[in-house]
C-alpha cells in the first residue's frame, strides 16, 4: 500500500487569502495616498473627506477596505500566536477573543459609514 499525503487542514486557501488581502491592502492604500494628497485640489479638512466618504462608491470601499484590514491583521495575529500556543482551552479563548474585537470593529465601522452624509 503507498501512502499518500492529505492537506486537510484547509490551511493552503487560508494561506492563500492572506496573500490576496495583502496584495488588495497595498493597492487600495496606494490609490487611497494618491486621492488625498495627489488629485485633492483643495486643503485636506472634514468637509472633504465628508464629500467623498458620502458617496456609495466610497463607502463600499471604505467598508471593504476596513473588513479586509481587520481580516488580514487579526488572522495574522492568530497565526503568530498559533505558533506559541499549544493549550486547546487558552487557543479557544484567544481565536474568539480575536473574532469578536474583529465584530465589534466591523460593526462600528459600519455603523459609522453607512448613514454618513455631508452637513449630517
Amino acid at each position: 500500500m503507498a501512502y499518500e499525503e492529505k492537506v486537510t487542514s484547509g490551511g493552503a486557501l487560508m494561506w492563500f487569502f492572506q496573500r490576496v488581502t495583502g496584495i488588495y491592502l497595498a493597492v487600495v492604500l496606494f490609490l487611497h495616498v494618491i486621492m488625498l494628497h495627489v488629485t485633492l485640489k483643495e486643503e485636506i479638512s472634514f468637509s472633504a473627506i465628508a464629500e467623498r466618504v458620502s458617496t456609495p462608491l466610497w463607502k463600499t470601499i471604505d467598508i471593504t477596505f476596513l473588513v479586509v484590514a481587520l481580516f488580514h491583521g487579526l488572522y495574522g495575529l492568530w497565526i503568530v500566536l498559533d505558533d506559541y500556543v499549544h493549550r486547546g482551552w487558552l487557543r479557544v479563548l484567544i481565536f474568539g477573543a480575536i473574532s469578536i474585537v474583529a465584530l465589534i470593529y466591523v460593526v462600528l465601522g459600519i455603523v459609522t459609514l453607512i448613514p454618513f452624509e455631508v452637513g449630517g
